[in-house]
C-alpha cells in the first residue's frame, strides 16, 4: 500500500526558490488537508505568478483523491 501512495511532491525540474515541506505518506489525511488549506492556498494567493505552487496543490489533491478510494481497514497512514 505504501508503494502505491502517490509521491508527496510533484516532479520539479531545477531548484525551488523556497523550501516547502509536504506531509509524509504516513501523515493523516487531516494533516494533508491542513497543508493544502493553511499552506498551499495562502502561498498561491500571495504568489500568483509562481509556476511551482499549483503543481504542489495538484499533487496534494491527487493524494487526497487517491486516499478517498482506499477502504478504512486498508489504510496505513495515521488516523485523523
Amino acid at each position: 500500500m505504501l508503494m502505491q501512495h502517490p509521491d508527496e511532491s510533484p516532479e520539479i525540474v531545477g531548484t525551488l526558490p523556497y523550501l516547502i515541506h509536504p506531509p509524509s505518506r504516513l501523515a493523516s489525511t487531516a494533516r494533508w488537508m491542513k497543508f493544502r488549506d493553511s499552506t498551499l492556498r495562502p502561498l498561491i494567493a500571495s504568489r500568483p505568478a509562481d509556476p511551482f505552487l499549483p503543481r504542489f496543490l495538484e499533487q496534494t489533491e491527487k493524494i487526497l483523491a487517491w486516499r478517498a478510494t482506499i477502504a478504512p481497514e486498508r489504510r496505513i497512514w495515521k488516523a485523523d
